[in-house]
Formats: C-alpha cells, structure tokens, sequence
C-alpha cells in the first residue's frame, strides 16, 4: 500500500515537473480622461444695418455657455504646447418677416340695364264720315273756305238737302245711322275739324248744338253732328233720313229752301 503511493505520487510529481509555469507580468495601466468643453462665442460682422420695416423687431438670445461640472475624480490632461481655438458659432439669419395683404377683390360692373322705350300714344282722329254729297241739278262754283264761325242764335237761310247714315262716326266723333235727328252743316260755316288731344273729342263750337229747322209751315229740332263738304251754301245743311221725313213728309232726294236758327 505505501508502494502505490509512493509511485503515484512520484507520477504526478514527474507530471507536474514535466507541465510548465506560465509567468505572469507586471503591468502598469494608465488611464487617461479628457473632457471638451465646448465654449460659443459670438462673432459680429460688419454688415450694412438693413433699413426698418413697418413689422416689429426680432429679438436673438445669445446662448448660454455650459458650465463643466466638476468631478469628484481625478483626471489627467495631457498638457498641450497650445489651446486650439473654438470653433466660429454659426451665423445666424434673422427671419424677416413681410405681411403681404391679399389681393383686393375684382369688382365687375354689371352691365348696364337695356333701355326700355316706354311707348309714345298718339292719338289718331276718328275718320271723317262719308261725304255727305248733296243732289244738285248743275255743278255750283265752289266758294272759298271761310274761318270757324261761332253759332250767333241768327236765323240762316240755305238749301236742305237728304243724305244717308250707316253708322260710321261724323265729324263730331259719334256714329250717326238714319234714324237720328241730326244734321250735317256746310263746310263754309263749319270750319275746320279740331279735337282735343287728351280725349280725342271734338272741339268745334258746332258740335252738339241744337237747331230749329222750318219749311213750309213745318219745324223740327234737330243736332248737328257731322259736315257736309258737299254743301256749296255757307249754311247749307244735310239732314238725315228721319229728319228729312219729318220735316218734309217726303222720301224724295231732292233740293229744298228752308231756314233754321239755333235753339
């Protein structure tokens, strides 16, 4: 038993011996901090003071420089033959700012409004009735035309003659048919045939008037209402169907004398 143990530890004494040592070294470490510290520092150029503007001012705030902050350990800096220079700070623009109004509204002119032309009245006389052509058994020298006469109340004295009415309008601006007791007046006392512009009726002074018409021991009243432009005595006057039978008692076309005065 001791023999085995003795062997073995000579084996492993001879192993040990044979396995060599690996040799450990001294090494120094040393272990060098540096730390930059970033400094800014402004730099004014010299440029142009722009002009002032209408819009407020701007204000630039410097930046702050950071502080170190101390450190509880030690640290070395490696010295240095010369500090180099911090960087330049960025140049900083100022914004301008420019209010720029919107643009004004374009305004379009309506066109302008067509031009209505209201329509002008004119007033158109009634025309004239019929003419009243009186029967005559020679031609007579037509006379000359004589200025408006106004009714006097006078007695006149001229032929009577008969014409037809079918309703058409007289001088005077009424329709006139042949059972009307009226009478159409020669154009030498008649005048002319004036109207009024604003009602259209007619203004002559012997439209309407009533008149007191005798032949031979016979008398009827009558208007007058028309013109006779046929007639060739100034005071000649052309009655109607139912005048010229009352007064005469004829449906005979012919040519009386007879006189007559206003009423």
């Amino acid at each position: 038993m001791k023999t085995c143990t003795a062997l073995s530890a000579l084996l492993f004494g001879s192993i040990a011996a044979a396995i060599p040592l690996r040799q450990r070294d001294l090494v120094t470490k040393t272990e060098v901090v540096v730390e930059t510290i970033v400094v800014y520092t402004t730099v004014y150029d010299e440029a142009p003071v722009p002009e002032a503007t209408s819009t407020p001012g701007l204000f630039f705030e410097k930046p702050h420089s950071t502080e170190a902050v101390p450190s509880s350990t030690s640290v070395y800096v490696a010295p240095s033959s010369s500090a180099a220079p911090p960087p330049p700070a960025p140049k900083v623009e100022e914004p301008s700012s420019v209010y720029t109004p919107p643009p004004a509204p374009t305004t379009t002119e309506a066109p302008p409004a067509p031009k209505v032309e209201a329509p002008t009245s004119v007033y158109t006389p009634p025309p004239a009735a019929p003419s009243s052509a009186a029967p005559v058994s020679s031609a007579a020298p037509e006379k000359p035309v004589a200025p408006i006469k106004a009714p006097t109340g006078n007695s006149h004295s001229g032929d009577i003659t008969i014409y037809d009415n079918t309703g058409a309008a007289g001088a005077c601006g009424k329709p006139l048919t042949d059972g009307d007791m009226i009478v159409a007046l020669a154009k030498g006392a008649w005048g002319e045939s004036t109207y009024d512009v604003m009602t259209g009726e007619s203004t002559n002074p012997w439209c309407g008037k009533t008149i007191t018409v005798e032949y031979n021991g016979n008398s009827i009243q009558a208007q007058i209402m028309d013109m006779c432009p046929g007639c060739s005595g100034e005071y000649d006057i052309d009655l109607s169907v139912a005048a010229w039978k009352a007064l005469t008692g004829s449906d005979e076309k012919t040519r009386y004398q007879a006189t007559w005065y206003e009423s």
